[in-house]
């Protein structure tokens, strides 16, 4: 057994063990304690990925660890140690200390790792819900509040479909090829091209493109708001990488799968744009941004090419950072008395809070895409690696998308500097953790906008 090619994922289990068994005798004033020694181990997993030797192949070759998903996993880990650390003080604030919340958190986020690591569908479908059952319950966690439960459930109730369209999927895809292990498909036939169908749209569902988002708006407003950034982000990261995956070793067997990822690409992009703009919360807005964002992840799906699947990774991790940055702002507001994420709320807010509207103002600008937003490059790179793959007019569509969304983003960021505040909020506490959060993901953006080959090359080599 090579236990050095799993040293991530043991350390993080090891990790789930010790706050869960700390859980048990501790009582709910240590709930700080335990979501910082959370996070302790999430930096010592994602600290192990530069020792661990690749490439390597365990579990029957149905887990494989090389270069690409070792990025995946420090992505993963680097996003949900922002997420853990900014939490706390938001659960303490809102009386909703459930100690459960930090290794919940870490289970996830192991089950994603699982997944993006395994060349087995199996075994992806194992990651995969061991991820997802534990977000259902996340989303449900917030003490007395309805809408949260309301969330879970449609989570819950439309996730299992997904879960459903993915093991039929994978059935049909051994029943045509007799193998579960991805693998170059020399012959493709009808039951191959259903199987592939349905697991692009169980991924499709999980990474709420549309016709199959309608989980995403009740989630994201129902669930604590820290758990909405990690759902909106985390998994993301994971379901992109193993999009790749498959698209270069499942989908494409399948001549028409471009189409299919195409059409969810198309209505994903402008759905989610439109529908935004009749948004009034904030918070609401950008779970619709979120979809819209989903479209334009997919349009690079639609060609095996390793400049637009670079382009993809690298698009995923810098939106990733943006957008915990702007939720991280939006739970830290959400303390305040009387806050609902009304766009009537953030009138004025310059003048309450000059530091967290400059921080939100520079996360949505972020998100429209503007440099030296590092969210600008990786627009760019689908944008042109769409027009290198002979995809120009799905390359203007995406461009298109991406004017629209503008205006909702610089609604909220007029609402907050040119409109003065009708109802007085007063200040809010933010904690180190949230502090930590707001200025690592905000230098992050900026950072990897100014010097993108420090992650860019090493997708690319580990994609060559």
């Amino acid at each position: 057994m090579n236990w050095n090619a799993i040293l991530p994922e043991a350390i993080l289990a090891i990790g789930i063990l010790t706050v869960f068994i700390l859980e048990l005798f501790l009582e709910r004033k240590h709930y700080k304690f335990l979501s910082v020694l959370a996070f302790i181990f999430v930096v010592l997993s994602g600290y192990s990925i530069f020792f661990v030797n690749y490439p390597a192949k365990l579990f029957f070759d149905g887990f494989s660890v090389d270069a690409l998903n070792l990025i995946g996993k420090l992505f993963i880990l680097a996003v949900t140690g922002f997420v853990l650390l900014s939490s706390y003080d938001y659960f303490s604030k809102k009386n909703s200390q459930y100690g459960e919340l930090p290794y919940l958190y870490l289970i996830a986020t192991l089950g994603l790792m699982v997944m993006i690591s395994s060349d087995n569908l199996a075994i992806i479908f194992t990651g995969l819900e061991l991820a997802s059952i534990t977000m259902y319950i996340l989303v449900g966690l917030f003490r007395r509040e309805y809408l949260s439960k309301e969330g879970a459930f449609k989570y819950l109730v439309i996730g299992t479909t997904g879960t459903s369209m993915y093991a039929l999927g994978s059935a049909l895809v051994y029943a045509s090829s007799g193998s579960m292990v991805l693998s170059p498909v020399k012959e493709e036939n009808t039951l191959f091209a259903l199987g592939v169908i349905l697991i692009i749209s169980a991924l499709a569902l999980k990474v709420s493109a549309v016709p199959f988002h309608f989980w995403t708006p009740d989630a994201y407003e129902g669930a604590p708001t820290p758990t909405t950034a990690y759902l909106s982000t985390v998994p993301k990261i994971g379901m992109y990488f193993l999009f790749v995956k498959l698209t270069m070793y499942l989908f494409s067997a399948f001549p028409d799968w471009k189409y299919v990822v195409m059409l969810l690409a198309v209505l994903s992009m402008f759905y989610g744009n439109i529908v935004a703009y009749a948004q009034k919360s904030v918070k609401r807005l950008l779970a619709y941004s979120s979809i819209a964002h989903a479209g334009y992840f997919l349009t690079a799906l639609t060609a095996v090419d390793k400049h637009l699947f670079s382009a993809l990774l690298f698009y995923v991790f810098v939106y990733a950072l943006a957008t915990v940055g702007a939720f991280t702002v939006l739970a830290i507001l959400e303390k305040k008395e009387g806050w609902t994420h009304h766009f009537l709320d953030f009138k004025g807010l310059k003048e309450e809070n000059p530091v967290l509207a400059s921080m939100l103002a520079l996360f949505l600008f972020a998100l429209i895409g503007i440099p030296p937003a590092a969210v600008f490059l990786g627009k760019l790179g689908i944008f042109f690696g769409l027009v290198k793959t002979d995809m120009f007019a799905l390359g203007i569509l995406f461009a298109i998308a991406s004017l629209i969304s503008a205006g909702y983003y610089l609604k909220v960021i007029v609402y907050m500097f040119l409109y003065s505040g009708e109802v007085r909020h007063g200040q809010t506490t933010v904690s180190a953790g949230e502090a930590f959060t707001v200025l690592g993901t905000a230098f992050l953006v900026i950072f990897f906008g100014l010097f993108p080959h420090v992650v860019l090359d090493f997708i690319l080599r580990a994609l060559s």
